[in-house]
């Protein structure tokens, strides 16, 4: 099997709502119509609704309650928003479907999003760019179990219970991985090229034709992510974390450690967006 073979057994693409596809084109547009764009959103009902909730819970709260989304972008600044809209609509772009933890999943991708963000911010890199490669990093895990058959996804699990890592059963069973998946749903979608290198490279970084930022923080953020989940000693992250991807990101250790707290904190408030 192929990636193309795999998307063309889907019975449909799974669709982002049209104001995240017009977000999207102001990544790359310096001169976008941030009015215009908030007014848009103020369009979807949906999605309003979730970034205002958000927009005044008491992590992102600035004290007066926000009843609008131009007051948010006012209050909060555009990029912030633009990521509140982004987690909102990519989340939502997913239908439930058996055997599938939606809460559990959505949980794991806000808070390598989260993580991601701060590392960006700890560096001379967009945040809100890193926030949403990071947010797309394994939709390609979604697609395969979506697309593909129970009977490799079964070999997957088999091999996954064996000790391989899930990138590692993916490939020997399908021929390819969750990586590259998610990198094809970013170009059918529209992604920028920068968007969808982010997203296949997340794995190796540093064996890149030309390093990409942005996938180097999906991989720490990974990283992370799975040593606070289970409860990693510090010392035990010192001893495992990938110091020379640290480096050539401009990261410093401490730094991370230290803003564990807010990141978690962040990415349990974006977990509202499931409810």
């Amino acid at each position: 099997m192929d990636i193309q073979t795999l998307f063309s057994q889907l019975d449909k693409l799974p669709t982002i709502p049209k104001v995240v596809q017009e977000l999207i084109q102001t990544f790359n547009n310096d001169d976008a119509d941030i009015v215009g764009v908030a007014k848009k959103i103020a369009l979807d009902p949906v999605i309003s609704a979730k970034v205002l909730r958000l927009v005044n819970s008491a992590h992102f709260s600035r004290g007066k309650e926000v009843t609008s989304i131009e007051d948010a972008v006012i209050r909060l600044g555009f990029n912030t928003v633009r990521t509140l809209v982004m987690a909102s609509g990519i989340s939502s772009s997913f239908k439930h479907f058996d055997s599938f933890d939606q809460n559990a999943f959505w949980g794991d991708t806000f808070r390598v999003a989260s993580i991601a963000k701060s590392l960006a911010k700890q560096t001379s890199q967009p945040a809100d760019t890193a926030f949403t490669c990071a947010m797309l990093h394994n939709l390609g895990e979604l697609i395969i179990l979506i697309a593909d058959s129970p009977e490799n996804e079964a070999a997957i699990a088999a091999k996954v219970d064996q000790g391989l890592t899930r990138e590692e059963a993916e490939q020997q069973v399908l021929g390819f991985n969750y990586a590259k998946v998610g990198a094809e749903l970013a170009k059918r979608w529209k992604f920028s090229e920068h968007f969808v290198h982010a997203i296949e490279d997340q794995l190796t970084p540093l064996e890149a034709a030309s390093f990409n930022y942005e996938a180097g923080f999906i991989y720490m953020a990974s990283f992370f992510n799975h040593a606070w989940q289970q409860d990693w000693s510090e010392e035990d992250i010192v001893e495992h974390y990938n110091k020379a991807l640290a480096i050539r990101l401009e990261l410093t250790l401490s730094d991370i450690l230290n803003a564990k707290e807010a990141i978690l904190e962040e990415s349990k408030a974006l977990t509202d967006l499931l409810d």
